[in-house]
């Protein structure tokens, strides 16, 4: 007896330490996107609320203007009738204009922990971000960063979160790469790469390039993959996982190996995949057009001197000797570039 009277004395006393937060008493913010107007900046936020009575949901949005981030942040806060929860956001757009101005001062707010989620993702836009977050209203909750996420587990945009952009930014020897979103007749889509150094926003890279840096960055080896040969046959295909290996020897050549198992979703009607010539043609066309491609991508990221791939951090771990202003110099204009890819094609896809 006296146990259970123990027992609930202790239940009592945690719960009365515990800080209450009512789920429907706070504003848990899903996303945010920032602009510049001036020199203002404007902070848009989305929240989910629910009416526990008709179980339907609205989903408002919160706007505020300061001189800094931090300034519109506590706006927010201050012009909302329920305190606001920054703990569960996920997604954080910035549109151009405001990141070639103040991508520093993100890193700053972002390092020093004043946006306290640390898995959320950064996203760029050319477009206002506080269209995007008004356009994610139309939808459930969660729908921008589910867009964002499945991207990058199944599709061609390459994984970054809070963590990775933190690194690149601080770090030595890589540049940041940011994900790009856009609004096209009501719908949102993924809008390829966008490339910095340091704070300078140097390159905005196509889907199929953001493809590339996937494949070259990425632990899992995932996307989807179109091209139209010269003699304009279409073929389609899914990337499941594969195996990277890259290499910079002292003579200035980057070696850089791709295993990549496949499935076939589209090929030339006159291809029979069963017969052993034929199969052999689509994988010495797919390895071709796929080495040239990201070859190609590569050399113009080197001719822009940016590297989102983080050749001069894969410098520093093989050669003892490293400086980051010698490797940019020196080193990384003059790498020779080796791409040499292996193809593994699994079953076709339905209808073949």
């Amino acid at each position: 007896m006296k146990g259970h009277i123990l027992v609930f004395f202790c239940c009592c006393l945690l719960s009365g330490c515990a800080q209450e937060r009512i789920v429907d008493r706070i504003k848990i913010i899903q996303s945010i996107g920032t602009d510049i107007e001036g020199e203002t900046i404007k902070m848009s936020a989305s929240y989910p609320t629910y009416n526990n009575a008709s179980g339907k949901q609205s989903k408002p949005m919160l706007t505020a203007k300061s001189q800094t981030i931090s300034g519109s942040l506590k706006t927010l806060a201050a012009e909302s009738s329920q305190p606001i929860e920054l703990g569960h956001l996920r997604t954080w757009v910035i549109s151009e204009k405001f990141a070639r101005k103040a991508l520093a001062e993100v890193a700053d707010i972002i390092n020093s922990d004043s946006i306290k989620s640390s898995n959320a993702t950064l996203v760029i836009t050319k477009q206002n971000a506080s269209s995007i977050i008004a356009e994610t209203l139309k939808n459930p909750p969660f729908f921008l960063s589910e867009l964002v996420e499945q991207n990058m587990d199944h599709g061609n945009t390459p994984k970054t979160n809070y963590h990775s952009f933190i690194n690149q930014y601080f770090g030595e020897g890589q540049d940041v790469y940011l994900p790009a979103i856009k609004k096209d007749q009501g719908l949102l889509h993924m809008d390829g790469i966008v490339v910095f150094k340091g704070d300078k926003l140097k390159l905005w890279l196509t889907n199929k390039e953001g493809l590339y840096i996937k494949l070259l960055k990425d632990k899992a080896l995932t996307g989807q993959y179109d091209f139209t040969t010269e003699q304009k046959e279409k073929y389609s295909l899914v990337i499941w996982h594969g195996k990277r290996k890259i290499a910079i020897a002292q003579n200035g050549k980057a070696a850089i190996s791709l295993i990549l198992t496949i499935e076939l979703r589209e090929y030339p009607k006159k291809i029979n995949i069963l017969k052993k010539h034929d199969l052999h043609e689509v994988k010495k066309q797919i390895e071709e057009k796929f080495g040239s491609e990201i070859k190609k991508m590569l050399v113009h990221l080197q001719k822009n001197n940016v590297d989102p791939i983080g050749f001069g951090e894969q410098y520093r771990r093989q050669h003892r000797k490293y400086s980051e202003n010698g490797f940019y110099d020196e080193i990384y204009p003059n790498l020779d570039f080796e791409v040499k890819m292996e193809i593994i094609i699994i079953h076709s896809g339905v209808g073949h």
